[in-house]
């Protein structure tokens, strides 16, 4: 493109971004305020993060320094899109664990209020729901136009500089690029590690028959040290008190996390399982009445997605907690009727080992102010960022 056109093409895409569509739009506080039936006519077709019952457990149990907006876009009077959004108070200190390498001149300065399109503590594409018959590029123009609409309505509250959209994987990409021409940049984040049965399986010993015995047998000697340790593994029902149990094992694995944009408070997993006793469950690892271990599976149509883990980590420095965790996702999935399981994007190497293959993810950013973007795109290269590896797990057919 020559100077002449690139010139051009700025002008073009400055008066896109500042210009409206001939679309509809109610924007809320609350997901209560919102018409539920439109909402649930786009939301069924979309992530059970976007379901009303879960935005509503959120709600009522969202990490301290976030709050929530959501947006319902109409064209000829028919709900399009529905938008789910956080604002979060964001610090250096959230983005680069105390052992990066950044200075901390930078770390201590940097502090946001971020519009984030999607859910902090969640992975996936869980802020952004679309009629399927709807053009995929507008309703991304529509996305772009409702967080525009949203950070100019909390000036009030405080000046919004930075947006985030997260998180869309590869195959899904191509219709958000649109968002390009509103000045968003894409940043590619650590892959999400998907198992893929193919189709759902009948136990956990179809899924073992069709590992080579080389894996096969590492999974076995993890069950049998487990078992012959005087481990148990079950299936949890959860209290208030059972509740503080988790939630200190989750905190033990979060303060080790490279970034904590968000933390979960206390109650977040009971409310999961009040609001979604169908698609939530919980499975532990103790030792007598003693709980060691646990992780969270939340059932997304077909998906499994392999949500947050706990650990005691002077425990598991002598017995594979943390890899017989894994394989209880594995073994809820096959028990929910999954044909897929979304482990997430920690801890590559173990995952790999069962079979998981990288899909690669990719977040959208945007600054504001051109100038800073020189610190936020510092910041973000100092988040980790892990090659997946490739392990020959399945026997070949």
């Amino acid at each position: 493109m020559n100077i002449f056109n690139k010139i051009k093409d700025k002008a073009k895409r400055h008066k896109e971004r500042h210009q409206a569509s001939d679309h509809q739009f109610v924007i809320a506080d609350s997901i209560a305020f919102t018409n539920l039936v439109d909402w649930y006519k786009i939301a069924q077709h979309s992530s059970v993060f976007l379901s009303v019952k879960y935005l509503a457990a959120i709600e009522a149990c969202s990490p301290e320094n976030t709050t929530q907006k959501y947006a319902i876009a109409y064209k000829d009077n028919l709900p399009v899109v529905i938008v789910a959004c956080q604002i979060a108070e964001i610090t250096g200190v959230n983005l680069v664990h105390e052992s990066g390498n950044i200075t901390d001149k930078i770390t201590k300065k940097y502090k946001e209020r971020v519009l984030v399109c999607g859910n902090l503590v969640s992975s996936g594409l869980h802020g952004v729901g679309m009629d399927p018959d709807f053009d995929p590029e507008m309703a991304w123009r529509i996305v772009a136009e409702v967080l525009y609409k949203i950070r100019r309505m909390e000036r009030l509250s405080g000046k919004i500089d930075f947006v985030m959209v997260k998180d869309i994987k590869k195959n899904l990409l191509k219709p958000s690029e649109v968002l390009e021409r509103f000045s968003y940049r894409k940043i590619q984040t650590d892959p999400d590690m998907v198992l893929d049965f193919g189709k759902p399986l009948n136990s956990f010993d179809d899924y073992l028959s069709g590992l080579t015995s080389k894996y096969r047998g590492r999974i076995k000697k993890i069950i049998k040290t487990i078992d012959q340790a005087g481990l148990v593994c079950e299936k949890l029902t959860l209290d208030e008190s059972l509740d503080q149990k988790l939630h200190q094992l989750y905190v033990n694995v979060e303060s080790k996390a490279a970034t904590r944009l968000a933390t979960l408070p206390v109650g977040y997993f009971l409310a999961l399982q009040n609001a979604l006793p169908d698609s939530f469950c919980c499975y532990g690892i103790k030792k007598e009445d003693e709980l060691i271990g646990f992780v969270s599976i939340i059932k997304d149509h077909q998906d499994a997605v392999a949500y947050y883990v706990g650990i005691n980590y002077d425990v598991n420095k002598k017995l594979p907690i943390y890899f017989r965790l894994l394989q209880l996702v594995i073994e809820s999935a096959i028990e929910l009727k999954c044909s897929k399981v979304l482990f997430g994007r920690t801890a590559l190497e173990p995952k790999a080992s069962l079979g998981a293959k990288p899909i690669e993810e990719f977040v959208w950013a945007r600054h504001r102010v051109p100038v800073v973007n020189f610190m936020v795109r510092k910041l973000f290269r100092n988040i980790p960022f892990d090659i997946a590896p490739e392990r020959s797990v399945t026997k070949k057919q």
